[in-house]
This record gives structure tokens, C-alpha cells and sequence, in this order.
């Protein structure tokens, strides 16, 4: 039977934390995916399945919300289920523990996209509806569209390496908020968590190409926008 709702569990090691012993964003970014993979893999539609028909799932939008971060050995399970699901994309939602108390929630949006033709289809599968829940949220807010029009004081050129990609041959998730982060001072990131992220992803990068990382600090908010060619290829809004 298939289950709604997925569980996986992780016991957080050294590779997993920043040096103050708290969860780093992108390991977390990658626990979310790996999970993710996991419950599509249960459901038919993994990376193997789909693949046969040169599909694959790519991350559009992102919304996580921090209570706090776990710490080093903290034993933490990461739940998901597909809040909505139409065709080409879906919604689906997550929330990370420790002891049974919600920690993090986080809602995203996923779009179907051919690894041949490098756009987005209709996913080559279907779907129980029985699994879609459609009353159940993570967080208080959904993800959203970042303003586009933020004024940047500092950018930083950088030019995507072999470690940047991932198995559908495009810069991985993940890497774009390691990107960013790097360009602020350690403190900001390491004396507390941050409250809120927001993330768009909206072109894909390869290898090789060169992008500027920009950068916008107020007192409350972070934000950034990676540009190739003066196209904005990414945003990241982080609510401190």
C-alpha cells in the first residue's frame, strides 16, 4: 500500500553542521530531496521511472519555516506528503522533528521537466488521488514569487564547476544558496538561525557558465539574485 505520508530518519553527523554544531541549510536542502526521492520512488514515479522517459522532477519554488535548527547527533525525522498535484506539477510539503516536536516546516513546488528537451511536460505516470492531501499544510505561509526588482549594493562573480552539477546534468538546488551564503559575513549566518527562506529557481545553469551573485542586506530581510548574461536565474529572500 502506498504510503501518504513518508518518513525518514537521519542522525546528524559532522558533515551535516556549521561550526557553532547546528544543521546547515543546504544539508538540510539536501535531507529534504533525499526524502522526497525516496516517497516518488514508493509512489512509481523516482528518478529511475521516470528517466525511462526522460523525465525528471525539478524544484521551482521553496518556502522554509525555522522554528529552530537541530544540533550535532540530534536523531531528526523528516516527514512529506504531495499537498497538490496537477499534471505537470506539484505541491508537496515537509516537516523535521526532533523527539516528536516540530522543528522546521517547508512547502515546495515541483515541476515535471524533460532531460532531452529541457522543458517542462506532463508527468508520464499516474497518480493515486488517495495520496494527494490536500487539507494538510507545513507551514503558515505558502511559497511565493520573490520581487525581482530589489536593489543589489554588491555582487560577486562566480563561474559553475563540475562539483556544482547533479545527475540531470544542471547545477543541483542546493548549490545556489551555498553560493550565496559564502558572500556573507560568518556571524550573520552562525549567531541564529534565520526565521524564514524563500527561494525561486528559474533557469537552469551548466557548466562552465559565468553568473554574478548579488547581494542586498536590511535589517530584516536578506536578499539575492544570481544573474547570467544580466538574466536573473535565481532569488533568495531570507527573512532574519
Amino acid at each position: 500500500m502506498q504510503q501518504a505520508i513518508y518518513t525518514k530518519s537521519f542522525t546528524l553527523d559532522f558533515t551535516h553542521c556549521y561550526a557553532n554544531g547546528l544543521l546547515k541549510y543546504s544539508a538540510l536542502s539536501n535531507m529534504l530531496q533525499l526524502t522526497a526521492a525516496d516517497h516518488a520512488e514508493e509512489l512509481g514515479f523516482g528518478y529511475l521511472e521516470m528517466a525511462k522517459a526522460h523525465q525528471s522532477w525539478v524544484l521551482s519554488r521553496i518556502r522554509f519555516e525555522i522554528e529552530k535548527l537541530p544540533r550535532f547527533l540530534s536523531k531528526i525525522e523528516v516527514q512529506t506528503w504531495i499537498h497538490d498535484f496537477q499534471g505537470n506539477r506539484s505541491t508537496r510539503e515537509f516537516e523535521v522533528s526532533v523527539n516528536g516536536k516540530k522543528m522546521i516546516g517547508v512547502t515546495s513546488f515541483w515541476a515535471v521537466f524533460n532531460t532531452k528537451e529541457r522543458k517542462s511536460e506532463q508527468l508520464n505516470k499516474e497518480i493515486d488521488p488517495d495520496i494527494v492531501l490536500k487539507e494538510k499544510t507545513a507551514t503558515r505561509l505558502p511559497y511565493k514569487r520573490i520581487d525581482a526588482t530589489t536593489h543589489y549594493d554588491h555582487s560577486f562573480a562566480y563561474e559553475t564547476k563540475l562539483s556544482d552539477l547533479d545527475i540531470v546534468n544542471h547545477v543541483n538546488n542546493v548549490k545556489y544558496t551555498d553560493w550565496c551564503l559564502d558572500t556573507l559575513d560568518s556571524e550573520m549566518v552562525l549567531e541564529k538561525p534565520f526565521h524564514a527562506i524563500n527561494v525561486n529557481y528559474i533557469k537552469e545553469l551548466r557548466l562552465g557558465q559565468a553568473v554574478q551573485i548579488r547581494q542586498h542586506i536590511s535589517d530584516s530581510i536578506i536578499n539575492f539574485a544570481i544573474t547570467k548574461e544580466d538574466r536573473t536565474v535565481f532569488l533568495m529572500e531570507i527573512e532574519r
